[in-house]
């Protein structure tokens, strides 16, 4: 079976559960965004770039709403997508500090709502999403029990 195959299975698998959110690990450069468009592209699934999402809208809530609204924001904005199923790529920008902004609401609320793909920019490590950069500041844990967790070798 090929590496596409795996990923369309793992999809097929993650559209038949409440929580539809398929996270793709693999080391930098392992091809995660790579499958992500690619998937995209001959499936007509939506490729987004998370820094999309920080619209001028979002960014005009003061830091203390942000936390709370961008669950809503977010799913809102997706809302103009149209396909089954929405790859999110650079989801590292939902971390960054001065937007406030909890991803794992986030992440949940998105997935209750449309099957999502996130192109992780970490490692799973004892059933944790877990993201460091390079420069030490930031350093995100994050659950993964409710989500399905496809490795990219």
């Amino acid at each position: 079976m090929s590496q596409m195959d795996e990923f369309l299975k793992q999809v097929e698998e993650v559209q038949k559960k409440d929580m539809k959110v398929l996270v793709v690990t693999g080391k930098p450069g392992s091809g995660k965004s790579k499958i992500l468009r690619e998937a995209s592209e001959t499936q007509g699934w939506d490729y987004i770039d998370s820094r999309l999402l920080i619209t001028e809208e979002f960014l005009k809530l003061l830091p203390s709403e942000r936390k709370a609204k961008a669950p809503e924001t977010f799913r809102e904005e997706l809302a103009t997508h149209h396909g089954p199923v929405i790859m999110l790529d650079r989801v590292q920008t939902f971390f960054i500090p001065v937007f406030n902004i909890d991803s794992k609401s986030v992440f949940d609320e998105l997935g209750r709502t449309y099957t999502i793909v996130l192109a992780w920019p970490g490692y799973l490590k004892d059933g944790l999403l877990c993201y460091d950069k390079f420069d030490g500041t930031e350093s995100i844990r994050l659950s993964a029990a409710d989500y399905t967790i496809w490795n990219i070798d």
